[in-house]
């Protein structure tokens, strides 16, 4: 507890400069704004409302050759620039940007930093609710307070000794007290207390803190036996798209994790981030261009992972077939144009239970393995327990795929932990790998140095399994070498907890199946008018559309989890995905007409089986004869005459005037 107070010495105070807005701005955008003093203690921030702030900093000459960092706070989770760059964030988890390594007294610093006030209190779960009381209330006119911000020097030493003792305690916390490991790790955690001595001055003080660790060095030495466990670990910040945010904020949020996790890279040269989704990509790149050239250098030096398969991680109970298909196509896709990567893995850590169509649909597509968590939060809810880890997994026709099932993807990487995560494995035989993704998320963020420091030491430590950081492919590909799995579950791996989903947000949910439908005959009637007219497709209209439709098949929108501005965007979306597919599909149908003829009117039949209709005519249609010559039984009615026809199926019959048959 006395180290973590040493860990950082302020410099000095930032003073603030700001204004308030509702608009995405850009960096540069910013800048030209109106700034206006917001010192510490200034109330800011009504509902969706973000904040710039602006401050310089001098390194004085304690700064000489020291690690300074920023300690930011000006009331919400914020995006950091240092001399116009992204260089990390503030987040509940991340409370220190590094601005230098090595201070030089006299060197100036701009930060801008751009945070997010709020939309009132994130409410998970409630009980019951009386009708006089309001389960999430209205902001006030102001959510947020502008706080201390400081810089100042980080004592890389205490905070590396830190890491240590806090390492060897949760070792000696999980072994047999009897074994002789605990006995040498309280050896020298005892020594560790009376070497260290914080009532010294500095210099003193910091020397007892370097002996301290050179007394611990040899146990964090030791190495585990040949029959330990290993355990696959990637860095992973979940994401959720939309749920209790808007999809506006989720952009920030991926500026803030994206520039988080790239700071850690300099710093770490084998640390990988597994980042899944393309649609999070594409938002970057149109928004934060500058970014995104940074993550795909770091794409190029294989840290930065562009894997997962789908365009987002989408529902797969209510989104239809031809939709899964889609989120793999332009997954894939992306992956494939933007980073030349074909991507192999389906990443679906947090879906509410997964299709006994999907082995097909991935198989189809190109995906060999799949991955989750969620399953086994079933068991909270009284559910039956799943029985595997490591699975074949065996679709409706036959399909097979290669699933592993971790535990939690918001791993942290401490011994204690790394310990419970091979520990909390239902699969004890057969099984000598896991697969562990580290990092805060749902909200992004993703790992922090704790994350990255704890993994340097359990690479290969007597009492933990052994750590290794890589592609999650890499896992996948040494479970193949080690041997297929005799486990094999056939059908839906049906989730027992989020119940419910299937009746929420009704609207949302009519408002996905519309638009499926009406893309389905927007591209049917547009391929047939290009086939036989040489109509002009509009591709990239359609693909636009498609893309803003998988977009609201992730699962936190579609099965109706969010909160409730998601589902107005949501609804306003399914509004001009019909619209443009309308309107593609009336350009088309238009186009197949027989032009030979003022008086033909032809009949279209968009199913996949004939069908026999009975259709009404104008009244100048007296009856009606088909393009084959065929009369057709009519009947004249009020609105007009008529007929008896059928019409193939995917395809289309143009009717003639005629004299009227017999009926």
């Amino acid at each position: 507890e006395e180290l973590t107070r040493h860990f950082y010495t302020p410099l000095g105070e930032i003073e603030w400069e700001g204004f308030t807005t509702q608009q995405q701005l850009t960096y540069h955008q910013a800048l030209e704004c109106d700034f206006k003093p917001m010192p510490t203690g200034t109330k800011w921030g009504a509902k969706w409302e973000y904040g710039w702030f602006k401050g310089y900093i001098t390194l004085p000459e304690e700064a000489v050759g020291r690690r300074i960092v920023l300690r930011i706070d000006v009331g919400g989770e914020s995006a950091i620039y240092v001399n116009g760059r992204n260089a990390g964030a503030k987040d509940n988890e991340h409370n220190e940007v590094t601005l230098t390594m090595s201070g030089t007294p006299g060197e100036q610093y701009q930060i801008l930093v751009e945070a997010y006030a709020g939309h009132g209190p994130r409410i998970v779960r409630t009980g019951p609710t009386p009708p006089d009381r309001v389960t999430v209330p209205e902001p006030g006119p102001t959510q947020a307070v502008v706080g201390t911000s400081t810089y100042g020097i980080w004592e890389e030493d205490v905070y590396q000794l830190w890491l240590d003792v806090q390492t060897l305690f949760e070792i000696r916390e999980n072994l047999d007290p009897d074994s002789l490991r605990v006995a040498e790790i309280d050896a020298g955690l005892k020594d560790f207390t009376l070497i260290v001595d914080f009532e010294l001055p500095y210099e003193e003080m910091m020397k007892t803190i370097r002996a301290g660790r050179e007394r611990i060095k040899p146990l964090l030495e030791c190495v585990n036996g040949s029959t330990a466990p290993t355990l696959f670990a990637f860095g992973h910040s979940h994401i959720d798209v939309a749920w209790l945010w808007h999809l506006a904020e989720t952009e920030r949020k991926c500026v803030r994790t994206f520039a988080t996790q790239l700071a850690l890279m300099e710093e770490y040269p084998e640390y990988k981030y597994l980042q899944s989704q393309p649609h999070l990509y594409m938002m970057v790149k149109q928004h934060y261009p500058e970014l995104y050239e940074r993550i795909k250098e770091a794409v190029r030096k294989g840290q930065f992972i562009p894997e997962g398969g789908m365009w987002v991680e989408a529902d797969t109970n209510i989104s239809g077939g031809e939709s899964l298909i889609r989120q793999f196509i332009h997954g894939k896709r992306f992956f494939m144009e933007e980073f030349g990567v074909d991507s192999k893995l389906c990443w679906l850590p947090d879906v509410f239970g997964y299709s006994a169509a999907l082995p097909q649909i991935m198989k189809g597509c190109g995906i060999k393995y799949f991955s989750t968590q969620k399953i086994f939060w079933g068991a909270y809810t009284g559910g039956d327990p799943f029985p595997y880890n490591t699975f074949i997994w065996e679709g409706l026709d036959g399909s097979e795929i290669l699933v592993h099932l971790h535990n939690d993807y918001n791993s942290r990487t401490n011994p204690a932990t790394l310990i419970k995560r091979w520990n909390e494995r239902v699969q004890k035989d057969g099984m000598a790998t896991h697969l562990v993704p580290f990092g805060y998320g749902d909200g992004g963020g993703g790992p922090t140095r704790d994350h990255l420091e704890y993994l340097r030491r359990t690479k290969d430590l007597e009492g933990v399994p052994r750590t290794r950081i890589c592609h999650p492919l890499e896992f996948f590909y040494d479970l193949e070498k080690r041997g297929s799995t005799n486990n094999r579950y056939v059908g839906e791996l049906y989730f027992q907890a989020h119940r419910g989903t299937y009746t929420s947000q009704a609207r949302t949910k009519l408002g996905n199946r519309k638009s499926e439908v009406a893309l389905r005959e927007a591209e049917l009637w547009g391929v047939a008018a290009k086939s036989f007219k040489n109509y002009n497709l509009p591709s990239q209209t359609l693909d636009q559309a498609w893309k803003l439709l998988l977009l609201n098949q992730f699962h936190d929108i579609i099965p109706g989890s969010s909160i409730q501005r998601v589902y107005e965007e949501a609804e306003a979306d399914y509004q001009k995905i019909i619209s443009t597919a309308q309107q593609v599909a009336q350009e088309a149908a238009v186009q197949l007409l027989d032009e030979s003829s003022a008086q033909a009117i032809t009949v279209f039949n968009s199913l996949s089986w004939n069908r026999k209709a009975v259709v009404t005519l104008p009244k100048d249609f007296r009856g009606a004869v088909s393009a084959d010559g065929q009369s057709l039984p009519a009947q004249e009615s009020e609105d007009g005459v008529m007929v008896e026809v059928e019409v193939p199926s995917c395809g289309w019959t143009t009717l003639y005037p005629a004299e009227p048959e017999k009926v």
